[in-house]
């Protein structure tokens, strides 16, 4: 897959881009505040319908047309897939500070329930160090983000999961002021728990899965980063009690914490264990008025050599940790959609030393599309500099270099 072409209207730093692009590796240089990863995002925007960056939609209008009454941003783009030129248009029109977003893919309208996963993309931000170095809601999201590209099915759970945890916490809030007890709550809340576990337990069963090949890919792709010296191995931490595999959750052996003898565990499995699992922490929800169990409190940790990283990671460990995870996506990505995804790196070379940016720019050669910035050529080897199309910008402005 490849970006063929992209429109840009009042997107971030461009009042209007118009470009045409080719498979390949495609270096946008420049000093910073310039547009660079504006144009990442506006890539990364056309795959998920959300921003990487902004907190609200409203924030992706250019700053000039954000003073109007009523103003636009609006993308439009063709993407070259294994079945063909696709075309995506996202028109985002904001009005009294609330937006408005239309997705159209192929000139029709579209649900973004519907449209997410039709454009895959990977990117890479300085920032993704947090992934490993930082709480558990950023790895929760990243799973989310990665697996809703692939399986329609799982974004829409995903919603769905939010709405019942949102339902859930209400009630348990109200029963928490009433007073009312553990046994008696339980009768009360049963419609909910039916519920969260349904969706839970599925939420639940795919990211292990997810993971459990991301785990064999990060193995391969970091040691090729760190010329085996490294052996990276990610393990998924389920809140969910499991019983006597719970003491072997971080263990290489395990990879994943809901691996039983004989295999991973069945959706029926995983739903009777979350259910019980409720069933016991039922006090401690009441006490604190909130779900304590359930997809929503995952987490993934990320082991060298058997060290996790959050805790004990260097971090030039933990920002090698981060790329590898980005990268295991492209090549999980291209395996379950037979098309390899864009990847778009921001100022990914300057924290690499010489030897993984050599490293790097071989690894870089497979894929079919590259975007990669940076703020200094000097970061970049010779020969991936020479492998490259070279754009400078400025301003919101594009020119061959």
């Amino acid at each position: 897959m490849y970006l063929e072409s992209l429109r840009l209207i009042n997107f971030r730093n461009y009042v209007r881009l118009d470009s045409q692009f080719a498979p390949g590796i495609i270096i946008l240089h420049g000093d910073n505040a310039q547009g660079k990863t504006s144009f990442l995002e506006a890539v990364y925007y056309l795959s998920t319908a959300t921003a990487s960056h902004a907190r609200h939609d409203r924030q992706l209008v250019h700053f000039d047309a954000a003073d109007d009454l009523l103003s636009y941003a609006q993308l439009d783009a063709t993407v070259h897939r294994n079945d063909g030129p696709q075309r995506a248009t996202l028109t985002l029109a904001v009005q009294n500070n609330r937006s408005q977003k239309r997705i159209e893919w192929n000139g029709v309208a579209q649900r973004i329930y519907d449209y997410v996963g039709q454009i895959n993309v990977v990117l890479f931000l300085p920032e993704d160090i947090d992934l490993i170095a930082s709480g558990p809601n950023l790895r929760r999201r990243y799973l989310d983000s990665t697996i809703s590209q692939i399986d329609s099915s799982y974004y829409r759970v995903l919603g769905e999961y939010d709405e019942v945890l949102t339902q859930r916490n209400a009630h348990l809030r109200a029963l928490s002021e009433q007073g009312v007890r553990p046994k008696e709550a339980e009768a009360l809340l049963e419609i909910w728990d039916d519920r969260l576990v349904e969706h839970g337990a599925f939420l639940t069963l795919r990211r292990q899965q997810v993971l459990a090949r991301l785990d064999e890919l990060a193995n391969t792709i970091h040691g090729r980063l760190t010329n085996y010296r490294e052996h990276l191995r990610l393990a998924y931490l389920p809140r969910i009690d499991l019983g006597h595999h719970a003491s072997h959750q971080l263990s290489l052996d395990m990879g994943s914490g809901l691996l039983r003898e004989g295999g991973i565990l069945t959706l029926g499995e995983v739903m009777q264990r979350f259910r019980a699992t409720l069933k016991r922490r039922r006090r401690d929800e009441l006490a604190r008025g909130m779900t304590l169990v359930g997809p929503h409190r995952d987490d993934v940790r990320f082991l060298v050599d058997g060290v996790d990283m959050t805790d004990y990671g260097s971090r030039g460990q933990q920002r090698t940790a981060a790329l590898t995870l980005k990268l295991s996506e492209v090549a999980y990505i291209e395996e379950k959609r037979g098309d390899s995804p864009i990847l778009l790196l921001d100022d990914v070379m300057s924290e690499l030393d010489d030897h993984r940016r050599r490293d790097m720019a071989t690894l870089l050669a497979q894929y079919e599309q590259v975007f990669l910035t940076t703020a200094d050529l000097n970061n970049i080897t010779p020969v991936l500099q020479a492998a490259a199309r070279l754009i400078h910008v400025e301003q919101g402005n594009h020119r061959e270099a």
